[in-house]
């Protein structure tokens, strides 16, 4: 069953979508209302719902919805609806919505309404649509029509990258099933697959993803099925009674290990894949325990994991993993295995190399844990200012006798520690670092949530010792220019959710520019971070941004 899903909102599109999938809908997102509409003018009768936000840029809610009554009056559209959107909601009602959402998503409502449309939908085409085309094409029964009715079908069933049996046949298959009989789902996905991508090209990648389908399914026992599940996913489905799963899995994983699947600069590339294990005797909890699992085995921050969903010992993952993430950083600290990664600055007009960003990482079994693993354990354990010293000792050490500009993050226990400045001090007497060479990076509710000006007091004297300052993630939290002033910032890091695509969101670039406005009225200069893709640099760069930062230039990593 197809929706086309309109809202402007990136996260929650992304993970309402990927929900619907997980339910087995093909949806297609659109981020604004003009996007979906000129989508559904191409084919008024390709949907069998709408799924649409009321307030949107360029064509909100209620202008779609009429539009698209225009084209197909009896279409089923289900309208997302915010409580302060009164006038909005009042309005779809009207204009004759099949249900309503309200914000913020109870998913569990959301699930509940969809099936109820769907069902609404079902009816409706076994009543009117689907008599009519059978009886058509039973009247037609020629030649042309059985090819393109083969053509349709492989175009529907046939992933076009793997050449592998798609989602669609997924489902197919799981709806199949005898009622009660138990089988198990392996999830893979492949490890960081952007990363081949933002590196080699998606064209690359593709060849990757088709590479690993075509491993899988020339390797696997015949009494398996395999399927292309999404972008960078597939599916193996079993029967544990013929086939040991977790042996299956590490089998698998070894074979990968050691088999290259294509050529990068005239290296060869490896990749590793990750997996969620799952069995039931309920098709529809399949894919989602599977997933829960491979979501599980993220956690750990590695990659290369296997991970059994166990219904038991959900509930109590998280608290484990906590656990688990703080006994880790406690142990690469006095292990001596925190160390930085430097990720460089390019000025836009020059696109020279202008500073370096040190960046906190765990290394173990020669991968490089991110800070996203490990952060949280490090504030709750009371380690945050253990980690800055740590970083500022061995970056201050590295750029010793260096014209090299840097800059290093530091955090709330490091501005309310009377003892940091004099740490501070000493390291730079120790090193002999200039401090008009180094950026001390702050978060922004460093200086939104301090009541005392104990921050504030903290960053003059950083100032005073000559130090500059730069706000991280501006736009994130409840951003304030009226406080750059009062805190001496030098720049403003814009944060990464502006400049994902920014050269196909016109409200992302309006952002933007304001931002880099009144900044420079400011004389502060801006720095894009996360910038991707060679679009994303030049739409940053025609906004009148500084200075960029993200994988389009390099990936961050040890200096020599």
């Amino acid at each position: 069953m197809r929706i086309l899903y309109a809202e402007d909102d990136l996260d929650l599109r992304e993970t309402t979508a990927s929900i619907l999938r997980d339910l087995r809908f093909n949806v297609e997102e659109c981020d604004n209302g003009k996007v979906a509409f000129e989508a559904y003018q191409q084919n008024p009768f390709a949907y069998d719902i709408v799924i649409t936000d009321l307030n949107m840029p360029f064509m909100n809610g209620i202008e779609l919805l009429k539009n698209i009554h225009l084209q197909n009056p009896d279409q089923a559209v289900m309208v997302v609806s915010a409580h302060n959107e009164t006038e909005y909601f009042l309005e779809s009602i009207r204009n004759n919505i099949t249900g309503y959402i309200l914000k913020p998503i109870d998913f569990e409502q959301l699930i509940d309404t969809l099936y109820k449309t769907a069902e609404m939908v079902n009816v409706r085409k076994e009543n009117e649509v689907y008599k009519t085309k059978l009886q058509e094409m039973v009247e037609e029964k020629t030649v042309a029509l059985e090819r393109s009715y083969e053509k349709m079908h492989e175009f529907l069933t046939i992933d076009k990258v793997t050449k592998l049996q798609n989602a669609t046949m997924l489902y197919h298959y799981l709806d199949a099933l005898p009622k009660g009989q138990k089988i198990c789902a392996i999830l893979y996905n492949i490890d960081d697959l952007s990363t081949i991508n933002q590196t080699y090209g998606f064209e690359l990648g593709d060849s990757v993803l088709a590479k690993v389908g075509e491993f899988l399914h020339y390797n696997l026992p015949e009494e398996v099925n395999l399927f292309k599940y999404n972008s960078d996913e597939f599916v193996i489905l079993c029967d544990k009674l013929l086939i040991d799963p977790l042996s299956l899995a590490t089998q698998i994983q070894a074979f990968f290990k050691e088999t290259p699947v294509a050529e990068g600069n005239e290296h060869p590339i490896y990749v590793t894949l990750s997996c969620g294990i799952a069995s039931s005797n309920e098709p529809t909890m399949l894919l989602p325990n599977a997933r829960t699992a491979l979501k599980e085995a993220g956690l750990t921050g590695l990659p290369n994991q296997i991970n059994t969903y166990n219904a038991e010992c959900v509930s109590t993952q998280k608290i484990f993993m906590e656990t688990t993430w703080i006994q880790k950083f406690r142990s690469a600290l006095e292990e001596d295995r925190v160390i930085p990664l430097f990720h460089p600055i390019v000025d836009n007009k020059t696109q020279e190399i202008v500073s370096y960003e040190c960046l906190a990482r765990i290394e173990e079994e020669g991968a490089f844990i991110s800070p996203a693993y490990f952060l949280e354990a490090a504030r709750r354990s009371g380690l945050m200012s253990n980690l800055t010293r740590t970083m500022v000792n061995k970056c201050f050490k590295i750029f010793s006798g260096k014209e090299i500009h840097f800059s290093i993050n530091i955090t709330n226990e490091d501005l309310f520690n009377p003892s940091f400045i004099e740490f501070l001090k000493l390291k730079q007497e120790q090193n002999g670092i200039d401090p008009s060479r180094v950026v001390l990076e702050i978060l922004e509710d460093i200086i939104l949530n301090d009541a005392n000006s104990i921050a504030l007091k903290s960053l003059e004297k950083f100032k005073e010792l000559g130090y500059k300052l730069a706000l991280d993630d501006f736009g994130s939290d409840r951003s304030n220019f009226n406080r750059f002033e009062q805190c001496g910032v030098d720049f403003v890091k814009i944060d990464g959710q502006f400049i994902k695509g920014i050269e196909h969101s016109e409200r992302n670039q309006n952002i933007v520019e304001s931002i880099v406005f009144m900044a420079h009225k400011m004389h502060i200069k801006v720095i894009a971070e996360f910038v991707s893709t060679k679009e994303e640099f030049e739409t940053v760069c025609s906004l009148g941004v500084d200075y960029s930062q993200g994988y389009f230039f390099t990936q961050p990593q040890k200096l020599n």
